[in-house]
């Protein structure tokens, strides 16, 4: 079982924390809030109130055995550089920081961090393009010029089998997955009520109601959702 230590117990920190434990990791919540503390103490595996800015709250807690460490405190960058700086220094393998401004992330990234985050840019970022983006749903980027993208399939495609589609040949990119409701009698599509077919066979037919897992070049997506 992985063990994690989450610093700074927020609306990021302490979401990121409880995800780590319905993904069965051990995690340890640091925080100087008392409130806050008690409040995740409820799901966390263990909770500690305190400064993680002092080198000496770190270094009492054996840090060495854990797998990574996410640092996600407030608004002011001093503390997050001195976290971040002492938890290099310990041995920590991994440590994630959540970045406040560009220069923040300059200096994270100088001291050794391994990942410097900014996740609310990032989701702005990813929902401008999932909303500009034709028929999306949903949207991954993985790098500048490729994504993965749940998709509503184009009228034209509905009966088809993917054999027939002929999609990489034709727009040069891929269908990694399916979804679509067990039963014609599913109301709406939600994720609660429906299946997901990966790596989907050439036989699989495309029908109303489904969902495309597509990956590939941004400009090859773009040509099968203008269909």
């Amino acid at each position: 079982m992985k063990k994690f230590v989450v610093i700074g117990l927020g609306n990021f920190g302490l979401t990121l924390a409880r995800s780590l434990i319905e993904n069965r990791c051990e995690v340890l919540g640091i925080d100087q809030s008392r409130e806050t503390a008690n409040e995740a103490k409820e799901f966390l595996t263990h909770v500690i109130i305190g400064d993680a800015s002092k080198r000496e709250v770190l270094e009492a807690l054996s840090l060495k055995d854990f797998d990574g460490a996410v640092v996600s405190i407030g608004q002011k960058m001093e503390p997050s550089i001195l976290i971040s700086l002492y938890l290099k220094e310990i041995g920590l393998s991994r440590i994630i920081v959540r970045s406040i401004t560009d220069d923040h992330g300059k200096i994270l990234t100088q001291i050794g961090v391994s990942d410097v985050i900014f996740p609310e840019r990032d989701m702005a970022i990813r929902l401008a393009r999932a909303l500009s983006m034709k028929n999306v749903v949903d949207y991954l980027p993985l790098g500048e010029d490729y994504g993965i993208i749940e998709i509503v399939p184009p009228k034209k495609f509905f009966g088809k089998t993917l054999k027939e589609l002929r999609i990489p040949n034709t727009y040069n990119c891929q269908v990694i997955g399916l979804k679509y409701f067990p039963t014609e009698q599913s109301p709406m599509l939600d994720d609660r009520n429906l299946n997901v077919k990966m790596a989907p066979s050439a036989d699989d037919i495309i029908r109303e109601g489904m969902m495309m897992i597509m990956i590939g070049k941004y400009e090859d997506l773009a040509k099968v959702q203008s269909l």
